[in-house]
This record gives C-alpha cells, sequence and structure tokens, in this order.
C-alpha cells in the first residue's frame, strides 16, 4: 500500500508540472517564424504599349517631334535626344486630303472617330464616330492612301481589354472614296503587316505562323515570293513580324519582327530588319530588348525609327547609325 501511495503521488506531481509548462507557454509571447524572403519576380522592360494615344481633333495635319531629354537605350549606337509625336493625322498624296482618326477622353468615357476631309474643310466624311465607357474598343487604324488620293484605306482594330498582340492579323481593310463618301470591305491575304509597294503593284505581309517569312505578292499575276526572315534563331516557330515600311523607289522595305507573341511570353527579343526586293538580301539593323519600328523612310536613305515610349529617332539603313530627330 506504501508502493500504491508514492505511486499516486508521483502522477499527481508530474501532472502538476505539465501543468506549470502548459500556463508558463500560454503567458510567454509567440515567436514569430522566421521565413525565407520570396524571390522577386523579374521586372519585365517590355511596356506593352496602348494602340492609340489620345489625341485633340485639329484640321491642320502635322507630324511633330519634339526634343525632350537624352535617352539611353540599347540600339546599335548612342541614343540622340528624343522626340514625341504630337500627331497621328493622314495626309493623301496630292496634299488635298487629311484622314484624322482620334480617341478623345470624356467624362463619362470616351469617343473614337475617324474624320476624311479636304484642306478647307468644305468636304468631310466621317465613317466612324462613337462614344463608349466600357474596357475594350474598337479603334480606325489607318493604314494607307491610294497613289491617286482618291482612296483612304483603315482597318477596325479592337483595342480589348488586355494583352494586345503587337502584330494583329489583318482579315480586312475598309476603302473610303472621298469622291463619293463609300466605304467597301477589301479582303485581304492571311497575314500581318500588310502594305502596298508604292507603285501598289506588290503587296508585303508576313506569315501567319511560323517559320516567319515575308511574302510578296505581285498584285496583276497573284504570283508570290518568299523570304525567310530568322533561319538562324532558335525557336522561331512562334515570331511574329509586321509594321512593314517601303522604300519611296519601291526596292527595299524594313519591319519589326518579335521572337514570340508577347501576350504569351513578355521576354522576347525584337529585331529590326531590312529586305532588299531584288535578291531577297536580308539585313539586321536592331536587336535587343526594345521594341522599335519604323514610320517612314525618307529619299536619303534613312528611316524614322520610334520605340515603346514615343522616342524617335532616324537611322541608317545602311549603317544602322541613328541621329536625332526630327529631320527638315
Amino acid at each position: 500500500m506504501h508502493e500504491s501511495h508514492i505511486k499516486k503521488v508521483g502522477g499527481q506531481l508530474c501532472l502538476a508540472i505539465l501543468a506549470l509548462a502548459v500556463l508558463a507557454g500560454c503567458a510567454a509571447t509567440p515567436q514569430e517564424t522566421s521565413l525565407p524572403p520570396a524571390e522577386t519576380s523579374p521586372t519585365t522592360k517590355v511596356i506593352v504599349p496602348s494602340l492609340i494615344s489620345t489625341q485633340e481633333t485639329t484640321s491642320t495635319p502635322y507630324i511633330t517631334l519634339v526634343p525632350q531629354y537624352t535617352p539611353t537605350p540599347r540600339l546599335i549606337t548612342p541614343a540622340p535626344p528624343e522626340g514625341t509625336f504630337a500627331d497621328q493625322s493622314v495626309v493623301s498624296p496630292d496634299g488635298k486630303w487629311t484622314a484624322l482618326p482620334a480617341f478623345e477622353t470624356l467624362p463619362d468615357g470616351y469617343r473614337v472617330s475617324l474624320r476624311v476631309f479636304n484642306k478647307d474643310e468644305t468636304v468631310v466624311w466621317t465613317p466612324m464616330d462613337y462614344k463608349g465607357d466600357g474596357l475594350g474598343y474598337v479603334f480606325p487604324m489607318a493604314k494607307r492612301w491610294s497613289a491617286d488620293s482618291r482612296y483612304f484605306y483603315y482597318a477596325e482594330s479592337i483595342a480589348s481589354d488586355g494583352c494586345s498582340e503587337i502584330f494583329p492579323t489583318d482579315q480586312r481593310w475598309l476603302q473610303l472614296d472621298t469622291q463619293t463618301g463609300k466605304v467597301e470591305a477589301i479582303e485581304m491575304a492571311a497575314g500581318r503587316g500588310h502594305a502596298f509597294s508604292p507603285d501598289e503593284k506588290i503587296q508585303a505581309y508576313t506569315t501567319v505562323s511560323g517559320p516567319l517569312a515575308l511574302l510578296l505578292l505581285d498584285i496583276q499575276t497573284k504570283t508570290e515570293q518568299k523570304v525567310v526572315l530568322l533561319p538562324e534563331v532558335p525557336d522561331s516557330e512562334n515570331a511574329q513580324g509586321g509594321n512593314i515600311v517601303w522604300s519611296p523607289d519601291g526596292k527595299n522595305l524594313i519591319l519589326a519582327i518579335s521572337s514570340a507573341n508577347i501576350c504569351d511570353n513578355p521576354e522576347v527579343t525584337f529585331y529590326l530588319m531590312t529586305v532588299q526586293l531584288a535578291d531577297s538580301a536580308v539585313k539586321l539593323l536592331y536587336q535587343g530588348e526594345d521594341y522599335v519600328r519604323a514610320l517612314q523612310w525618307s529619299k536619303d536613305g534613312k528611316v524614322l525609327v520610334m520605340d515603346w515610349n514615343s522616342r524617335s529617332w532616324w537611322m541608317d539603313t545602311e549603317t544602322g547609325e541613328i541621329t536625332s530627330a526630327p529631320l527638315n
């Protein structure tokens, strides 16, 4: 019985010690668990541009580049002072007509319009003019004027809520007749970046699927010439191209390329290439992380280029050398 009593007292003592330990733990300040710092996601330097910037509707057509500051983009040579577009109106070859697409921000939404008018605005065609207040809209993206200045071509570009491809696939253009105001749909060959040669005899565009190639379609004979653009670049099956600009004499063209769809892979490589039609020779002018595209080709062999942030320079198509914009 004595032994049983000792066991009983010992059990009660253990319970008391355990209770004191529990109470001490409850009264102590809780210790925070030190977690390893989360790995910071890499910040991409690619900024998806909006299709069109807010513009002030004006009847005075002009393209002005305003020097602001000196950037340090990854171009072939050190960058000259920057410039910014103030207007994106498109003047007909004879100088008598102006096409002005516009996006206006309103207190209760936005307004999208396209006006095509002559110099004194005695004739004004308005094929698009509407208001909206939701995310995403349809914008009249200017394409080109016909050589005789009678027809203006544009496409209804969808600015969706979310990521948009840099080089959307064209399915059709709309043709506005400045004499009648009539608008007709023009079906396009499946591709991206459609652009007509200055004499309107050849249509250039890139393939929709890989391997990426430039297609040159003879309008009269319907024959097609194919130029492979990235034969030595690995994983070029997903590459896309567009923003094609012809030289004034129609013997060369320049286009922008991305190594992949930026909506699927933001870490892409961008290229700027020229193609000589006579021998299908391809020349690389730029390669890097910044998206650079051509806007116009001057008669002195220079191309006006622009990056994501509307920084602009003139680039020599032979040497890749860049100089300040604008040039008169």
